[in-house]
């Protein structure tokens, strides 16, 4: 069944903050297998009630894309925040190196994300006049 899911970008200008994401190297669709990485994380972010949702990479002008099984976290990008220190415990070790092999961890600031739709504004095809068609094949 189709899903309509965000680009991590979309989301960061939605709740206007920087945000979090998690790639996965070797996603594959329909993933059954318990042990993998990515099952392995999510199983985690439940078990620690830290939300997530399927999300889409950063959105690109004139392309449709597959789903690669990134997740955006919900939980704000703040040093402070106590989900976000357990999350980066667990992915992360001291140095920021990822502690999972294949496993990715983001952050999308929200200035980049309005550069980033800014960019597209720009680059727009500034040639079509969608006015002009009544709606009736010619």
């Amino acid at each position: 069944m189709p899903q309509l899911l965000q680009h991590i970008d979309a989301i960061a200008r939605e709740k206007n903050r920087d945000v979090l994401f998690v790639h996965f190297e070797d996603y594959e669709e329909n993933e059954q297998n318990p042990d993998s990485n990515r099952q392995d994380v999510l199983s985690w972010l439940e078990q620690n009630n830290i939300p997530y949702e399927k999300c889409m990479g950063l959105e690109e002008e004139g392309s449709i894309d597959s789903y690669w099984g990134d997740i955006y976290i919900d939980v704000p990008f703040d040093l402070e925040n106590e989900q976000y220190q357990i999350l980066s415990d667990y992915l992360e070790d001291e140095e920021g190196v990822m502690k999972i092999e294949g496993v990715y961890f983001f952050v999308l600031y929200l200035e980049t994300a309005i550069e980033l739709q800014a960019e597209r504004v720009m680059n727009a095809d500034t040639d079509f006049e969608d006015d002009t068609w009544n709606g009736t094949p010619s």
